[in-house]
C-alpha cells in the first residue's frame, strides 16, 4: 500500500497531497514499525514542499524518530531550525524533541544542534509548554544522559484501531452498510429488524370506527 503512494503523491510532486500523505505514513511507521523504512529517503526529498504544520511535524517525528538511518539527519533537522520562532508550536515542540533524540543517538556530532535548540525552546520562546519541555530535557540531559534515553527513546506503544478488535466477516459487513446506524454501533444491520416481525404479531388489532 505505502508503495503505491511513494509511486504517485511523490512522483507526481501533489502538494496537498504528498503532506496529507505524510502524515498518513507517520502514522503507518507507529502501527508497523520497521516494516516501510524504505520510503524515507523519498520523504526526505519533499521537505521544500511542506508547508502545513501537522505535515512539518509528522515529518520532523520521522527523521527523530530514524534519525540513525538518515545520513544528514542533523542537517534536515537544522533547515527547520532557521525559522523556529515562526513555526506553529506544533512543529516547535515536535522539533524540539526530534533534535534531543538524535542527539541522544548521535551525540559527538549534534552538541552545537541540541544546545542550539534548548536555548530557543528555553529563552527565547514565550510558550510555556515549550518552555516546560525545553527545562526538562535541558536537566534530563545535563544531570543523567542515560535517564534521558530511558525517556526520550523509550519504546513507544504500537497505534492500535478499534477494527482490529472486530470479527472480520462482521467488520467486512459494517464497511458495506458504512452510512447507517449498524457502523455507528458496531452490529449487523439484521440486528436492527430481528423480532420486529413477532412483535407486529403481538400488536392487538384495532377496529376502525367509521366517523
Amino acid at each position: 500500500m505505502i508503495h503505491g503512494v511513494d509511486a504517485t503523491c511523490f512522483v507526481l510532486q501533489v502538494n496537498y497531497v504528498v503532506q496529507e500523505a505524510i502524515v498518513v505514513i507517520k502514522d503507518i511507521f507507529r502501527k508497523y514499525p520497521n516494516k516501510y523504512e524504505s520510503i524515507i529517503s523519498t520523504l526526505c526529498e519533499n521537505l521544500d514542499t511542506l508547508d502545513e504544520p501537522e505535515a512539518r511535524a509528522s515529518m520532523i517525528w520521522i527523521i527523530g524518530e530514524y534519525a540513525e538511518r538518515i545520513d544528514n539527519a542533523d542537517e534536515l533537522l537544522e533547515s527547520f531550525l532557521e525559522g523556529f520562532h515562526d513555526e506553529n508550536t506544533q512543529v516547535q515542540l515536535q522539533l524540539l524533541t526530534a533534535i534531543v533524540k538524535l542527539f541522544l543517538k548521535r551525540p559527538t556530532d549534534t552538541q552545537e544542534l541540541v544546545q542550539q535548540v534548548l536555548s530557543l525552546a528555553t529563552q527565547d520562546s514565550d510558550n510555556p509548554d515549550l518552555r516546560d519541555r525545553g527545562f526538562i530535557y535541558w536537566r534530563l540531559l545535563s544531570t543523567d544522559p542515560g535517564a534521558a534515553k530511558e525517556v526520550v527513546l523509550a519504546e513507544k506503544p504500537l497505534i492500535a484501531e478499534e477494527t482490529d478488535l472486530i470479527e472480520p466477516t462482521l467488520l467486512d459487513e459494517l464497511i458495506c452498510h458504512i452510512a447507517s446506524l449498524a457502523s455507528v454501533y458496531h452490529k449487523p444491520p439484521s440486528a436492527f429488524v430481528e423480532g420486529r416481525t413477532g412483535l407486529r404479531r403481538a400488536l392487538p388489532k384495532h377496529t376502525l370506527v367509521a366517523l
